[in-house]
């Protein structure tokens, strides 16, 4: 809880980039407030990669460790609580948080981060960010040559199933429902050897988020490690 109501500068978000600019207003002695209610975007996620001194890490671990090093510094306060409202004021803004708390600064920051806007097919959201995956550099060492499936369809299915090839040969194409790629598009992921699977789905069997089957409308399934998926944010 923070000790006072007026700062310098109050972030709203208190992940990666919120605790950055924390870190360099602080030490450059700006009494900054960082209100943040604890659910990040990334908390599903087992493991961080491609990050250097933190790779394998959890998320979790990594933050903790950002928090320790920024309560250092006794210019930073945390509020743990959501920001509700806000406005702009004669001297700066004032920021009202659903405990009722009203907290006032001459500036303020937005890093309250990205909300996936997920599909509405069972078992994607407990899949994702553990089995049901963005990104292959991120995450696509962990699942090399193994069976994984790409959820997409033209352009951006004809595109990524090009990326994931150079980790995973055994590779198939979900379009989940009639394919759009052009004729060329198709000729060229058969050409590798790239499955297509038009079928409609259903839903993804999984155990604790880790994915077994894709299970289409029609009663059929396909065993799989993994599959890419790209989301819209908001």
């Amino acid at each position: 809880m923070a000790d006072h109501k007026e700062f310098d500068v109050i972030i709203i978000g208190g992940s990666y980039s919120g605790l950055s600019a924390a870190m360099c207003l602080g030490r450059a002695l700006k009494n900054t407030l960082i209100i943040d209610n604890g659910m990040p975007c990334n908390a599903q996620t087992p493991h961080s990669h491609n990050f250097l001194t933190q790779d394998g890490k959890t998320p979790k671990e990594i933050l903790a460790t950002a928090i320790e090093q920024i309560k250092k510094y006794d210019t930073v306060e945390f509020h743990d609580g959501l920001a509700m409202s806000g406005k702009k004021t004669a001297c700066g803004f004032e920021i009202n948080t659903h405990s009722g708390d009203r907290f006032i600064a001459k500036k303020l920051i937005f890093a309250s981060g990205i909300k996936d806007i997920m599909p509405n097919i069972k078992g994607f959201s407990e899949c994702w960010g553990i089995s049901i995956l963005h990104c292959p550099y991120c995450h696509g060492y962990e699942v090399k040559n193994e069976k994984v499936g790409i959820i997409g369809n033209g352009d951006f299915g004809f595109e990524f199933s090009k990326l994931i090839l150079n980790w995973n040969k055994d590779l198939t194409l979900f379009t989940n429902g009639p394919s759009t790629l052009t004729e060329e598009q198709e000729a060229k992921i058969k050409n590798h050897k790239i499955k297509i699977v038009e079928k409609e789905i259903d839903c993804y069997e999984h155990i604790e988020g880790n994915i077994q089957n894709v299970i289409f409308k029609d009663g059929t399934s396909t065993p799989i490690k993994a599959l890419y998926a790209h989301l819209t944010f908001k």
